[in-house]
C-alpha cells in the first residue's frame, strides 16, 4: 500500500469508488474567440511518482479543457508549444494593450469564472520552433518573460472545481503601417518620418526600436528624439514576419587596424565591408521583414555634412556597377549637386558587399526610402539608382538635388516632399543656373568662384530661371501657416467735400496652419462627380499650379534661424494632424483636443465674419487652402482597408497625445 499525504476525494465515506476533482480551463484570444484543438497536459505533485493518472487533453470547439485529477493538490497545465504558436500567430490583437482593460475579463468575471492573461512562455513547457537570427535576443522577452517561462500555468488547490478563462496574448509583432501606392498616405508620412528621425540615433537605439519595441506588445513603439516622444502607427503581424536586425553603413567609422594593414601588404587586397578607413560622414540604415524594406538616410549632423551641403556645383551623373565592373551615365542630360553625389558615392565605395545585398533584397520586397534634410537628397539619389525596383520616397525638409533637365526624366519615381512652413533648406541651392564656366576652368578654385558667380546670379533675379537650374523633384506636401487681414479706406473729412483717402490694412489675430497635399486635389478632380467639382470649383489645375509652382516651393517667407527645419518640428505636426483626422472621421469617440489643434475652425469663422474686408486675393487663396485641407481624410483610406487597419488607427488615438510643435 502506497503512503501519501495527498487526500483523494470520495463520493461516500464507506464507498470504495473514488470521485475525482475537476477543473475547467477555457482558452480564448484577445477578441474572445475560442482557441480550439490545443493538446495539453496537467501535472500535480503526485504525477512524478506515478500516483496520478495521465492528465492529457485537447481543447474543444469552445476552447475548453476539462481536467479530473484524483488528488486535490496544485496543478500545472502545459499547452503544446508548436500548435499554440502556429495558432496564436494567426490571431489578431485587441486594441488596448492593458490587460486590466480586457473585454474578455469583464465577461468572464460576470459569469463567476476566474480570468487570467498569459503570454506564450507562461503556457508552454518548451520553446516552439522559432528562427534564431544573428544578433537578435532569443527568446523574445515579451512572449517568453524571464523567471516565468516554461513553468506551466499554475492552478492552486483552492482554485480547483472552478472554470478558468485564460486570455492568451497573440504570438505577434508590430509592423509600421506602410502603403506602397502612388496616392499620398498620412500613415506613410508618419512612419517614414519616424524612420528618417531614427537615422539620427545611434545603432543600438535603432536596433532597440525595430527589435525590442516592435516585439513588445505591451505598448505601441515610440520614437524619442531631443526630449520629444511620439508614437508610430503600427499593426500586428505574425511573429515570423517580424523585422530583421537593422543593417548599418557609416563611412565615418574606421574599422582598420595594424593587423589589417599587414594583411593588405601580404595579399595586396582587403575585402570591403571588413576593414577600411573613415571616409567622410555619410550613413544610412535599412531594415526589412517578410514583404517590406525601409532605407533611411542620415541628414546633416556634422561639419563634414555642412561641407557636403555647400559644395553645390552641378556635375554629370555617372554610376558604376561593382559586380559588372562598368560605369554608365545615369541621364543623357541633366546634372546633380556635387556634394550630395559625392556623399552618396562614399557609401558605394565603402560598402560594396552590403550594397549588393541591399539591391538583391530590394528586388522582391516593397521598397520604401526616406530621409530628412541632406538625408532627403541622398534618399532621392538612391531612389534614382534603384528606380527599376519601384521605390516609394518620402522626404522632409530636403534641398534641391538635381537640375531641371534631370528632373524631367524622373517622373516615374513616386516622391512626396514635405516642406514645413519657413524651413529655409528647401530653398537651396538657389533656383538659378549654377553651371557656369568658372567651375570647369579653374579646378578646385573654380568651385569657389563658380559658387560666388552663381550666388550673384540668384541674387540678381531669383524669379528668372538661368538655363538648366536646380529644381525640386516630387509632389509637395506643405505645412503652411496662413494669415488674414482686414483692408479698408479711411478718408480725411473736410467740408465742403471729403478728401485724402488712404487704404489701411491690419492683420487679424487668428492664424491657421494647413496640411496641404495638392496631389489629393488633383486626384479628387479626376475622380469627382459634377457636384463635387462645383463644390471645389476653386481647385483648378491653374490655381494649384499658381500656388504650388512645378519644381519649386510656394511662397513661404524665409527664416534663417532654421526653427522650422528640424525633424522634431515636422513630426509633432503630423502626429497632431493624424489625431485630428481620426477624431473628425468618427473612428473613435470624440476627444477633448486643445483649441490649438482646431485653430482652423476658428480661422474659418474669422474668415466668414470679416469676409467683406479681407482682400479678395487673400480670401481666394485661403479658400483654396481649406478645400485642399478638407481632402486630407482621403489619405486614411488605404489604412482603413487593411485587415486590422481600423484597430491601428484607434490604438494610435487611444495611446496618442498632442505633441508640442516647434519644440
Amino acid at each position: 500500500m502506497v503512503t501519501t499525504s495527498l487526500k483523494p476525494k470520495f463520493h461516500d465515506a464507506h464507498a470504495e469508488e473514488q470521485e475525482p476533482y475537476w477543473v475547467e480551463v477555457q482558452l480564448v484570444d484577445e477578441q474572445g474567440g475560442a482557441v480550439a484543438n490545443m493538446p495539453s497536459q496537467a501535472e500535480n505533485s503526485a504525477t512524478p511518482g506515478g500516483y496520478e493518472k495521465a492528465l492529457k487533453g485537447i481543447s474543444d470547439d469552445n476552447g475548453l479543457i476539462r481536467i479530473e485529477p484524483r488528488y486535490g493538490s496544485e496543478l500545472r497545465l502545459f499547452i503544446d508549444a508548436q500548435p499554440l504558436a502556429n495558432e496564436m500567430e494567426q490571431r489578431p490583437m485587441g486594441v488596448s494593450r492593458d490587460p486590466n482593460e480586457s473585454t474578455v475579463r469583464e465577461g468572464a468575471q460576470d459569469k463567476g469564472y476566474i480570468w487570467h492573461y498569459a503570454v506564450m512562455g507562461e503556457l508552454c513547457r518548451t520553446y516552439p520552433d522559432i528562427e534564431k537570427r544573428n544578433g537578435e535576443p532569443f527568446p523574445a522577452e515579451f512572449h517568453f518573460p524571464q523567471n516565468k517561462s516554461l513553468k506551466g500555468f499554475k492552478i492552486r488547490t483552492n482554485e480547483l472545481e472552478k472554470r478558468h478563462v485564460i486570455e492568451i496574448c497573440p504570438f505577434r509583432a508590430w509592423e509600421l503601417v506602410l502603403h506602397h501606392q502612388s496616392e499620398y498616405s498620412i500613415a506613410n508620412a508618419i512612419n517614414l518620418g519616424a524612420s528618417a528621425s531614427l537615422a539620427y540615433a545611434d545603432d543600438d537605439q535603432i536596433s532597440y526600436f525595430f527589435i525590442n519595441q516592435c516585439q513588445d506588445l505591451s505598448r505601441i513603439p515610440q520614437i524619442h528624439k531631443d526630449g520629444v516622444s511620439y508614437n508610430t502607427l503600427v499593426r500586428d503581424v505574425p511573429f515570423r514576419d517580424r523585422y530583421n536586425l537593422p543593417v548599418f553603413m557609416d563611412t565615418s567609422q574606421d574599422t582598420s587596424s595594424p593587423e589589417d594593414a599587414d594583411a593588405k601588404n601580404i595579399t595586396g587586397y582587403v575585402q570591403d565591408d571588413e576593414v577600411s578607413k573613415a571616409d567622410g560622414d555619410t550613413h544610412l540604415f535599412y531594415v526589412y521583414n517578410t514583404d517590406k524594406i525601409i532605407i533611411s538616410w542620415h541628414g546633416t549632423a556634422s561639419l563634414y555634412n555642412i561641407g557636403t551641403d555647400l559644395a553645390f556645383s552641378p556635375i554629370n551623373i555617372e554610376t558604376c556597377d561593382a559586380r559588372k565592373k562598368q560605369c554608365t551615365t545615369l541621364f543623357p542630360v541633366g546634372k546633380v549637386h556635387d556634394g550630395f553625389w559625392s556623399g552618396y558615392n562614399r557609401v558605394g565605395r565603402r560598402f560594396k558587399k552590403k550594397i549588393n545585398i541591399l539591391n538583391d533584397l530590394a528586388d522582391p520586397l516593397e521598397l520604401f526610402i526616406c530621409g530628412h534634410s541632406l538625408g532627403g537628397a541622398l534618399a532621392l539619389i538612391h531612389s534614382v539608382v534603384l528606380k527599376h525596383h519601384d521605390p516609394l520616397l518620402y522626404t522632409y525638409g530636403m534641398p534641391r538635388t538635381f537640375t531641371r533637365d534631370a528632373i524631367a526624366q524622373l517622373s516615374s519615381i513616386i516622391h512626396f516632399r514635405h516642406v514645413n512652413d519657413n524651413d529655409p533648406v528647401p530653398a537651396v541651392p538657389p533656383e538659378a543656373n549654377l553651371d557656369n564656366e568658372l567651375y570647369k576652368l579653374w579646378g578646385p578654385l573654380g568651385k569657389t568662384l563658380g559658387m560666388l558667380w552663381s550666388t550673384g546670379q540668384a541674387l540678381a533675379s531669383q524669379a528668372i530661371p538661368w538655363g538648366d537650374c536646380y529644381w525640386h523633384h516630387g509632389k509637395p506636401v506643405v505645412f503652411l501657416t496662413a494669415t488674414q487681414s482686414r483692408e479698408w479706406k479711411e478718408c480725411k473729412r473736410s467740408l465742403p467735400t471729403p478728401g485724402g483717402c488712404i487704404t489701411l490694412k491690419r492683420s487679424l489675430p487668428i492664424k491657421a496652419k494647413f496640411y496641404l497635399v495638392p496631389a489629393l486635389a488633383e486626384q479628387d478632380m479626376q475622380n469627382a462627380g459634377q457636384k463635387q467639382k462645383e463644390f471645389k470649383k476653386s481647385l483648378t489645375a491653374e490655381s494649384l499650379k499658381k500656388i504650388f509652382p512645378e519644381g519649386s516651393n510656394p511662397e513661404r517667407g524665409f527664416d534663417i534661424t532654421f526653427g522650422d527645419h528640424f525633424i522634431t518640428t515636422y513630426m509633432p505636426y503630423m502626429n497632431n494632424k493624424l489625431l485630428e483626422l481620426i477624431d473628425r472621421q468618427g473612428i473613435i469617440e470624440k476627444r477633448n483636443f486643445t483649441e490649438h489643434l482646431y485653430n482652423i475652425d476658428l480661422f474659418k469663422k474669422q474668415m466668414r465674419d470679416d469676409k467683406n474686408e479681407i482682400p479678395e486675393k487673400e480670401h481666394e487663396r485661403n479658400e483654396i487652402f481649406f478645400n485642399i485641407e478638407d481632402l486630407l481624410s482621403i489619405s486614411l483610406s488605404a489604412t482603413l482597408t487593411l485587415p486590422q487597419g481600423n484597430n491601428a488607427l484607434v490604438r494610435f488615438s487611444f495611446y496618442g497625445k498632442e505633441a508640442l510643435e516647434n519644440a
